[in-house]
């Protein structure tokens, strides 16, 4: 009996040989042994993915009886590949086939180089049997594209790689001729695109031959929208077989002037005759030869045909997503886009609408124009997606054709109905918005507030309640007046349950789908978010009260959960939250959104969010806990705004902004604020930030001129026999007034001459006595009446009130001369002084 052997785990070497030999006893067929479920193969594949069962990796603690033990089990897996693959029996060949494609993207790197060649010709052959089943040649096109996928990591393989590829080129095109079927076409086409990628330069001698087949193939009228699809993607990677920019452009321009071909017959009687000579004229330059038609002679349509005009719109559409992929996919070299034509070709599909032109003879029947309407939908579609995507691909650089692009937008938007074109609008709207900014946004501006609106059917009652001052409570409305307390309720009116969210609508207004709601809600997002400090005057107010009430709306029926809804389709599911999301999002940006006023809804906005943090679906909660830390901002400003504030160094010069720092620093900024040094005193945004603290500022004004004069400046005047009493009193002009008591009535002879001597004597005081001079250093008194007045003295501004109380002399207008006149005896000489302080 044969010990137990004891493994380490998962990662255990020594189970990989294990694993895989069992695999191969269980699941593979061998030569006599039929295959008895395809499924399990599936299981296989994953086993050998999971425990990279193939890969021979080793280190080097490995034992070498090991390392041989699992190289002879990979070798016993070949080997059974390359028999099931050679087998006359389709559905074994298939399982070989199979396989064989995971063994060349998991084996080792040494075993697949030296196996790639026989293994790339025994799948092969499948290829170039014409009378093999399709089954077989589907899985021998994707098993070759993974083999060509590995090779392509080895460089120094690249030119027999290239060789390799070469012989794959006319067994496809025979099977794209030869066969209807579209599974095999999907197989075919994959294996093309991974050799233009990887080894373009095997397409180069056949690069005709492929494009008329692949154009035979899109004008055939036989495949699936899906199949036209792809056939357009591949034919917009041919170009990069060259790799140079005159294959780049004569494809565009072979692609264009076949669409305008196309419709020159379906929109013949709808349109100006000279439209499609116009747009040629635009692709082809005077004097130049037109370039061969796409695909040669394919595609010649047969207008008596019943299906005519599906066939056309199925061409035009392919031919439009191909100018589409070839503007977003990468290319070696830098391109001329033919910008104009693109943009013709648009505008040419969107100006028809199916209506008869007045000045123009009919040349259609009504079968004839109901068959062209029922399918300008899809044509239009079509070219708005090329539209969209001929912004992304340039951004900036599409700012010489803005006027014609929003002309064009403009005018479909008040013409367009269908809410799949208009969500298609406004995702164009947005691209534009980013691409080109605020320029873009003061045009756009009105035509997306007036479409936004019209969608997202708010009932009108709301709108006006809520744009005006005083509302008028309402059933419908979801926002209440709001209140000055702040114990208020905040008028949210959000009732939990589970209701289907239904946003209120008049009856004769058709409520609009949800995803056209949604993509209103972004456009508006974007506009605010880009140019939402130019809307103040015009719309501004209007869409944030129309976003306040989408938001509640949407919230108003209850918080959507996609848990509880997760056995409806898919819509229903991502419906409500989605929904939410975003106009969630756009409420965040309304309320963040740069403005002269503060946000209007604020504290609605901010309970919303408040509501929706506590929630339970994880997406709607994660949001609403980001918006309430974005609004903390708006909670509690740090600061005022710094926007369109003067500087500082232009205004004031050096000196005497060292003084009003030192004085801001003494006062605080915060007292009188309309007294600011910094800001201009019709400054309206300041006014109404700070409207609110008009109460603190006067009582700090008041506080700071109740002051003492101190004692030694009372005992250095000498004014008769009795020194004035000095007296500060709150008073509304918060300045100090004066109670004299005996005043002299002596009347200086010049006031010029005693002012001039009153300043040598104060000089020559605060000289002596430097310890007296911090009680009289210099103030700035905020007054509403004067800005910036300098007080020399407080002493000294109290002798000049007292004067102009009692009329006894005229002040001075000029803020320098505040001083007041003082004769020569008023103050104690030296002898003097030393005599009172001995007593």
């Amino acid at each position: 009996m044969a010990a137990f052997e004891r493994f380490e785990g998962v990662s255990d070497v020594r189970l990989k040989p294990r694993i895989l030999r069992n695999l191969l006893s269980e699941h593979v067929p061998h030569e006599k042994q039929p295959l008895s479920n395809p499924l399990s193969l599936s299981k296989v594949v994953s086993s050998i993915q999971t425990h990279r069962l193939l890969s021979e990796s080793s280190t080097e603690t490995t034992e070498q009886k090991l390392i041989e033990k699992w190289k002879s089990v990979v070798d016993d897996w070949v080997d059974r590949l390359l028999t099931l693959v050679s087998s006359n029996l389709p559905d074994k060949s298939w399982a070989g086939i199979c396989l064989m494609g995971v063994t060349c993207q998991e084996c080792s790197s040494d075993r697949f180089f030296t196996s790639y060649s026989v293994w790339f010709d025994t799948m092969l052959s499948h290829i170039r049997n014409p009378g093999g089943s399709r089954i077989v040649r589907v899985a021998s096109c994707t098993s070759i594209s993974d083999l060509l996928t590995r090779l392509a990591r080895f460089p120094h393989a690249k030119k027999d790689a290239v060789s390799h590829a070469s012989k794959l080129i006319q067994p496809i095109i025979k099977l794209l001729d030869e066969d209807a079927s579209e599974a095999l076409w999907e197989g075919a086409l994959h294996l093309l695109c991974t050799i233009v990628i990887f080894f373009p330069a095997a397409l180069y001698s056949n690069y005709d031959k492929v494009e008329a087949a692949i154009a035979s193939k899109i004008f055939c009228g036989k495949t699936s929208d899906n199949m036209l699809k792809k056939l357009s993607h591949f034919l917009a990677l041919l170009p990069k077989a060259k790799g140079d920019e005159g294959s780049w452009s004569l494809m565009m321009q072979k692609l264009l002037i076949s669409a305008n071909m196309h419709l020159n017959n379906f929109f013949q009687g709808l349109e100006e005759e000279t439209k499609g000579k116009q747009a040629i004229s635009l692709l082809v330059q005077p004097g130049k030869e037109s370039p061969p038609p796409l695909g040669g002679s394919n595609g010649v349509l047969n207008d008596a045909s019943v299906e005519s005009e599906q066939l056309i719109v199925s061409r035009v559409s392919a031919i439009m997503f191909c100018c589409s992929t070839m503007l977003t996919s990468s290319y070696k070299t830098k391109v001329n886009i033919p910008i104009r034509s693109i943009l013709f070709l648009i505008e040419r599909v969107l100006s028809v609408n199916g209506s008869l032109p007045r000045a123009m003879s009919p040349f259609m029947t009504a079968i004839q124009q109901e068959l062209v309407c029922a399918e300008l939908p899809t044509l239009h579609s079509s070219a708005l997606d090329l539209l969209l995507t001929t912004i992304k691909s340039i951004r900036s650089q599409f700012l010489p054709h803005a006027a014609s692009v929003i002309r064009l937008v403009t005018s479909y938007f008040r013409k367009c109905s269908l809410p799949e074109l208009r969500i298609k609008l406004y995702s164009i709207t947005k691209t534009l918005l980013i691409s080109m900014g605020v320029g873009m946004a003061m045009h756009l501006a009105q035509e997306v507030v007036t479409n936004a609106t019209a969608d997202l059917t708010i009932c009108a009652e709301g709108c006006d309640a809520l744009s005006s001052k005083n509302p008028k409570p309402s059933n419908e409305m979801v926002l209440r007046g709001n209140s000055k307390k702040r114990k208020a309720n905040t008028g949210i009116d959000i009732t939990p349950h589970n209701d289907a969210i239904e946003v209120a609508v008049p009856d004769n207004h058709p409520s609009s789908p949800l995803s056209l709601k949604i993509a209103a809600l972004e456009a508006l997002e974007t506009l605010l978010t880009i140019g939402g400090a130019f809307g103040s005057e015009s719309w501004r107010a209007n869409i944030d009260s129309l976003l306040m009430a989408a938001a509640s709306n949407a919230c108003n029926s209850g918080w959507a959960d996609a848990y509880s809804t997760r056995f409806l389709p898919s819509e229903s599911i991502l419906g409500p939250v989605e929904f939410q999301l975003a106009s969630l999002r756009a409420l965040l940006a309304s309320l963040l959104s740069p403005s002269r006023l503060r946000p209007a809804f604020l504290a609605e906005g901010l309970e919303l969010f408040r509501i929706g943090k506590l929630q339970s679906e994880m997406e709607v909660a994660e949001f609403c806990a980001h918006a309430l830390l974005s609004l903390e901002v708006l909670i509690h400003p740090r600061a005022l705004p710094l926007d369109d504030l003067p500087s500082l160094t232009n205004r004031y010069p050096e000196g005497q902004r060292r003084n009003l720092l030192t004085s801001n620093k003494t006062n605080g900024i915060g007292n009188g604020m309309t007294d600011h040094p910094f800001l201009d005193e019709d400054d309206d945004l300041c006014n109404r930030w700070l409207e609110t603290d008009d109460i603190t500022s006067n009582t700090e004004n008041q506080r700071a001129a109740e002051t003492t004069v101190s004692l030694p400046e009372i005992k250095k005047l000498k004014l008769g026999e009795n020194v004035p009493t000095v007296v500060y009193e709150n008073v509304q002009d918060d300045v100090a007034m004066v109670e004299p008591e005996n005043v002299q009535e002596d009347v200086p002879e010049s006031t010029e001459r005693a002012r001039g001597h009153a300043s040598d004597e104060t000089a020559t005081i605060l000289e002596g006595d430097s310890a007296e001079i911090e009680n009289a250093e210099i103030q700035h008194v905020d007054s509403s009446h004067q800005r910036d007045r300098p007080v020399k003295n407080s002493l000294m501004d109290a002798m000049a009130l007292a004067k102009e109380k009692t009329g006894e002399e005229a002040r001075d207008d000029s803020d320098d001369d505040s001083i007041p006149s003082l004769q020569a005896e008023d103050y104690l000489s030296s002898s003097e002084s030393e005599h009172e302080s001995n007593a």
